[in-house]
């Protein structure tokens, strides 16, 4: 039984470090690899009238 232990005790250590690394990439790409906000002067918007031009 001891055996056992020790491998179940090893397999949940694993499982808990890769939930562990997966938690740490997860919050590294949502606060440092996330885009600007949508109101960011980086997105390009139509020019007033350029709109009506196309529609008519």
């Amino acid at each position: 039984m001891a055996q056992q232990e020790k491998a179940a005790s090893g397999m949940m250590m694993f499982v808990a470090l890769v939930m562990v690394a997966a938690l740490a990439l997860a919050a590294l790409y949502f606060f440092v690899l996330t885009p600007g906000s949508p109101n960011s002067s980086t997105i390009q918007r139509p020019q007033e009238g350029t709109l009506e031009q196309h529609t008519r």
